[in-house]
């Protein structure tokens, strides 16, 4: 560590100013009046602050931190212990020690914490709680100390180098399968059954559903397991997914964590994590195009769970009026089976670029956010606001009769909430 400050009146606390202008003031007055006590005493409170300044600076501190976060990186809300392991090493005893760590609001209050040990060397391991309530990424540290007399007479500060990198994610919310939104593969057929057959009937079968084939019937299956059982072409299961998360300001209402874009991302993460643990090759995209972490991938490919949590962590609020972008950027990369968006504040053209993104998909889910119930919290608008809401409903009207399964979000639902009123709609199939 650097020695910021060694001139004596610059490492004087006030108390330490006070009393060395005091004793001075009476040293003075003592000598113009012939008091010989006093004038002991004056240089007495002279010499003190004096004494304990040249202490702190001759103090040679020698100090070293290890610093860590664990876990670096947490959903919002969630629990996290900053551990500060500190050393001291020297040949001189200190006086007291005070420590502040910095820690961005977003984290919590900055943690401070005093050591007295006289002993020359020492070591000490000190943790505190950090508790993320905001979506991120934030830096801790460094570590500020402060080096006083006992008397608090002189006090002399340094800081460390050492930061440490937390990441506060979105809060990602558990989801059930979704029996309705079954996985389709390169031909478009759903997922096959396997019955594990034996010999020379080891073929790929499955219940017959309406509109098959009666020439694919496989009569052995059928009477072995007692139901009409069909013929089922090997194929890859390599189920595919374009996830879209609204992310024009215009579109959003609120501030913070309790904004409509903060509940949609929370909404965007949760189902990213769904499909990809269901098996999904997702690509996630915002409203200028695809996400991309700069040091984890290119754009367009398909996204991992880290992946899909960094972007989604690290997207903000975009300046674009409309949906262009993102619709033309979904349709120039690779196909998917499925289209799933959350959306926020639309218009009648941003709905006909919704229905472009669809073509020659299979599925597509949206959840809109109704965001009037977010306008200031108290929910009312203005006419104009109201011409803009009328456009909204007619874009939404455009969605569901283009086959788009639709689900209405208000500022009081869960995330979960809305998984499950997608999941009621009925089969897809």
């Amino acid at each position: 560590m650097r020695l910021l400050l060694r001139n004596p009146w610059v490492l004087m606390t006030l108390r330490g100013k006070v009393t060395f202008v005091a004793g001075a003031a009476l040293a003075i007055l003592s000598v113009l009046l012939g008091q010989r006590d006093a004038l002991l005493l004056g240089l007495l409170l002279v010499f003190i602050p004096l004494a304990a300044a040249v202490f702190v600076d001759r103090s040679r501190l020698k100090l070293s931190c290890e610093r860590k976060v664990s876990p670096s990186r947490a959903a919002i809300g969630a629990e996290m212990t900053g551990t500060l392991a500190l050393d001291r090493h020297g040949k001189l005893p200190v006086g007291v020690l005070r420590f502040e760590d910095q820690v961005p609001p977003a984290l919590g209050p900055r943690p401070r914490f005093t050591l007295q040990n006289l002993a020359a060397e020492w070591s000490r391991e000190v943790s505190y709680t950090l508790t993320g309530s905001q979506r991120g990424r934030f830096r801790t540290g460094p570590l500020l100390v402060r080096v006083s007399d006992p008397f608090g007479m002189a006090a002399l500060d340094r800081q460390f180098n050492a930061t440490s990198e937390v990441m506060v994610t979105p809060r990602i919310v558990p989801l059930d399968s979704m029996g309705n939104a079954g996985g389709t593969g390169s031909t478009g057929e759903a997922r096959p059954q396997r019955l594990g057959l034996s010999g020379q009937d080891d073929i790929l079968v499955r219940t017959y559903v309406r509109g098959d084939d009666v020439r694919r019937i496989h009569w052995r299956s059928t009477a072995r397991h007692g139901e009409l059982m069909v013929r089922q072409e090997e194929q890859a299961w390599d189920p595919s997914a374009t996830v879209l998360l609204d992310s024009r300001e215009h579109a959003h209402r609120g501030t913070g964590p309790e904004s409509s874009f903060e509940w949609a991302v929370s909404l965007t993460a949760s189902l990213a994590v769904h499909f990809l643990g269901e098996g999904y090759a997702i690509t996630l995209f915002g409203a200028d195009g695809p996400l991309a972490d700069p040091q984890l991938g290119d754009l367009g490919k398909a996204t991992s769970r880290r992946e899909a949590i960094t972007q989604l962590t690290d997207v903000t609020l975009s300046g674009s009026t409309d949906l262009s972008r993102a619709a033309e950027a979904s349709l120039r990369g690779v196909g998917s089976q499925m289209t799933v968006a959350v959306l926020g504040l639309m218009s009648s053209a941003d709905a006909a670029r919704m229905v472009e993104m669809q073509r020659n998909q299979a599925y597509a889910m949206a959840w809109v956010l109704d965001i009037d119930g977010w306008v200031n919290g108290t929910g009312k608008v203005d006419h104009a606001f109201r011409t803009v809401l009328d456009d909204h409903e007619r874009a939404v009207t455009v969605l569901r009769d283009s086959g788009w399964r639709v689900v209405r979000v208000t500022s009081d639902m869960t995330v979960d909430d809305a998984w499950m009123r997608m999941s009621r709609m009925g089969e897809l199939l």
